[in-house]
């Protein structure tokens, strides 16, 4: 325990010593000074009872046996008559006050007429009648206590009293901080050691217990952190692995297709050389995107995605990503059409209008691998529909295909084992897949906290082919 938090608690348990010491010093105020209060009378009534049940002489010593236990305060008792006749004293010799003597006797049996302060240390006296044929009464006189004695003893109980509470409190804080502490060291090497599981029992509400589940909750993140590192770990070295087997395939291809164009180029017929040179073209567009696909998935996992809450208006980018796939078609002499409907709650102008949050590079290369996949299936045309359900936004890419296979559907979002083919297709068709773009597809979305559908169209409907619904959270302004 550090010096500063030692005297910090050394300093509340002084605090809460004087309190308890000024508690008892007004409970001793209280008593002392009201001398004709219940309290003394019924001392007084208390000693003449005892007095009265016993011969006088015998019932003083009695008086005096049950004093004993409290030597502090001196006591002096006569039983005198109505003439002042001294019948029964205690100590024997003692002389009783003339002023005690002097003083009006009560004359109701009972009665008490005191002067002093009885518990007070200084001199107190009382007269008290008792019950008897003829007037008897009762004399008590307290000398007091010297004040210098009585001084010291309320001086020495205040320090006692005061060092024992500060000693007992600090004992008991020291012994329940060490607890803690060996507690702490042992949750602390059991992390150290791996055990990640390792947590305080801070079953108490004070502020240590508050720390405690603070530290809990720490180690529940910290816990979390490196389960969820470990996982992109060991998604990474599984990614290096896939890759060195799927590029392993491609270049094995361009090696064979050189190495027989190289050896037998010049005897093999012109319609067999485009052949050869088709192999190598695909296998390098193959090779170029799957590069890309690759490093991006093992890449969006990272915190610069996850920390992205942007507001993306998802209205402005499908028509910008739209027109891409528009001019990409042109370019390469498709007649794929593109139709895009946004309702009207989507529109900027309206009250709320098509915004998500996220990022907007990842939702951009979303739409591309999106529109890409369906106008390689698609007829002569994609309808993109956005729409507004409630809290979210519903987006619909259709086209008028062939459609998916059951087998398809269900593998959508994954990786396939190996490589695809499209040949005796048209151009646009034609390629090798390992359906990496529908794992990017399905890592944006779940990454912005949505949802995909995968299914096929009604086969008489104008869009019989592939349908994907894409939901995501909205965000208002």
């Amino acid at each position: 325990m550090s010096r500063s938090l030692w005297l910090r608690f050394f300093a509340i348990s002084v605090f809460f010593a004087l309190l308890l010491s000024l508690f008892y010093l007004w409970m001793i105020r209280e008593v002392t000074t009201r001398p004709g209060d219940e309290v003394q009378r019924s001392m007084y009534l208390f000693i003449a009872r005892i007095v009265e049940g016993h011969d006088y002489a015998e019932g003083l010593r009695l008086v005096q046996t049950y004093r004993s236990e409290s030597p502090a305060i001196p006591l002096e008792m006569w039983i005198v008559n109505a003439d002042n006749q001294i019948l029964a004293s205690s100590p024997a010799d003692a002389v009783p006050p003339a002023a005690l003597l002097q003083r009006a006797k009560p004359g109701v049996i009972h009665e008490v007429v005191a002067r002093g302060r009885f518990f007070s240390g200084t001199a107190a006296s009382a007269i008290v009648r008792l019950q008897s044929d003829q007037p008897r009464y009762l004399l008590i006189h307290n000398p007091g206590t010297p004040a210098r004695g009585a001084f010291f003893t309320m001086a020495t109980l205040f320090v006692v009293t005061l060092v024992t509470a500060i000693l007992l409190g600090l004992l008991l804080l020291t012994l329940y901080l060490r607890m803690r502490s060996a507690e702490a060291r042992r949750v602390i090497q059991d992390m150290e050691a791996g055990n990640l599981s390792a947590r305080f029992t801070s079953g108490r509400l004070d502020a240590i217990g508050g720390l405690m589940q603070h530290f809990n909750a720490m180690a529940n993140e910290i816990q979390r952190l490196v389960l969820q590192l470990q996982a992109i770990e060991k998604t990474r070295r599984e990614l290096l692995q896939e890759l060195g087997h799927d590029l392993r395939t491609p270049l094995t291809s361009l090696r064979t297709a050189i190495d027989t164009l190289s050896v037998h180029g010049e005897a093999m017929e012109q319609q067999e050389r485009e052949e050869f040179f088709t192999v190598v073209s695909n296998e390098l567009d193959y090779f170029t995107k799957l590069i890309d696909d690759l490093f991006f998935i093992a890449n969006i996992d990272e915190p610069r995605y996850r920390n992205q809450a942007s507001s993306v208006d998802l209205c402005d980018l499908l028509k910008a990503e739209t027109g891409h796939a528009v001019h990409m078609q042109q370019q390469a002499d498709q007649v794929i059409e593109f139709v895009l409907e946004i309702d009207a709650g989507c529109e900027q102008g309206s009250q709320q209008g098509g915004f998500i949050t996220g990022d907007t590079y990842l939702i951009s290369r979303l739409l591309r691998n999106v529109f890409e996949n369906a106008a390689r299936y698609a007829q002569s045309k994609v309808r993109i529909r956005l729409s507004a359900v409630d809290t979210v936004l519903v987006l619909s890419i259709e086209d008028d295909g062939p459609g998916l296979s059951a087998d398809a559907m269900f593998r959508f979002g994954q990786r396939r084992d190996t490589r695809l083919l499209f040949q005796g297709l048209p151009s646009r068709q034609a390629g090798i897949s390992l359906g990496l773009g529908s794992v990017i597809i399905k890592s944006i979305v779940e990454l912005h906290g949505g949802h995909y559908e995968i299914a096929n169209g009604e086969a008489r409907s104008e869009y019989p082919g592939a349908r994907l619904r894409l939901t995501f959270p909205r965000r208002y302004s």
